[in-house]
């Protein structure tokens, strides 16, 4: 049985606050493991000896974290914190993205070399078929700066991405290190800033080969993300194609008229 901790009311800490903390470290230990129903709020706010209220604010700020989500007319249970990817609201690094959200960002090259273009990416970048390009192949985590928020296996990936510019654009982009150095920090050291990008975004069934780097299962369902990345004077300067584990992930789209 869930055992209820004594919650401090002389604290300035708010008594949701501190129920929410409860929870979460609950998580954390396994107590309750994905799937699991929570008590029902009067459960909680008994046990707790605080409102109801207070209860289902804590209950509702968790939601929105992530870690719980609600089913009408039968409960509330817990789910796998997922990371929340703001890449379809901004041009901005994976590294800017994830500090901004309070995660530490961590990559690994898997690939970077020179190869001729094929027809999709000669297509995508508005080069001749044929001419050289760099690829550049990344797989990338994230942690939380907080340790008490860490309730996921952080060791996992959170994406694998494929990026292709022009080397006749930029061939000394081979000489940077990409566990250290975003694209796009690269790019605007060198006074190449992307000014507009184009992305095209699909749920789909992962390949074997990606499967295996993201540690998931041939087949489970991804969000792959495509991207034309355009300089100032129009220019494509990446073509990129980014793989999501849909277990990990979450976007926001933002639209306003």
């Amino acid at each position: 049985m869930f055992k209820p901790q004594e919650l401090n009311k002389k604290s300035p800490v708010p008594l949701y606050y501190q129920l929410q903390q409860i929870i979460v470290t609950a998580i954390k230990n396994k107590y309750f493991l994905e799937g699991d129903i929570l008590p029902t709020e009067i459960e909680l706010s008994e046990m707790f000896k605080i409102s109801r209220p207070t209860v289902r604010q804590a209950l509702k700020n968790l939601v929105e974290k992530g870690y719980l989500y609600r089913i009408k007319g039968k409960g509330t249970f817990v789910t796998k914190p997922k990371v929340t990817q703001e890449y379809t609201r901004f041009i901005e690094s994976y590294n800017s993205s994830m500090l901004k959200n309070g995660l530490i960002p961590k990559t690994i090259v898997l690939d970077k070399k020179v190869l001729k273009a094929d027809n999709i990416i000669s297509k995508k970048l508005q080069i001749k078929e044929g001419e050289e390009v760099i690829k550049l192949k990344r797989v990338r985590y994230a942690n939380h700066l907080k340790e008490e928020e860490v309730i996921f296996d952080t060791n996992k990936p959170i994406l694998v991405t494929t990026v292709y510019t022009p080397k006749k654009i930029f061939p000394e982009l081979l000489n940077y290190d990409f566990e250290v150095f975003s694209f796009y920090e690269v790019l605007e050291k060198n006074n190449l800033k992307v000014k507009k990008v184009i992305r095209e975004l699909e749920a789909k069934n992962i390949d074997k080969e990606n499967a295996e780097i993201l540690e998931i299962n041939e087949n489970d369902a991804v969000t792959v993300i495509s991207s034309i990345g355009y300089l100032e004077d129009g220019q494509p300067i990446e073509f990129s194609t980014s793989i999501y584990p849909g277990e990990r992930n979450k976007f926001i789209i933002e639209i306003s008229k």
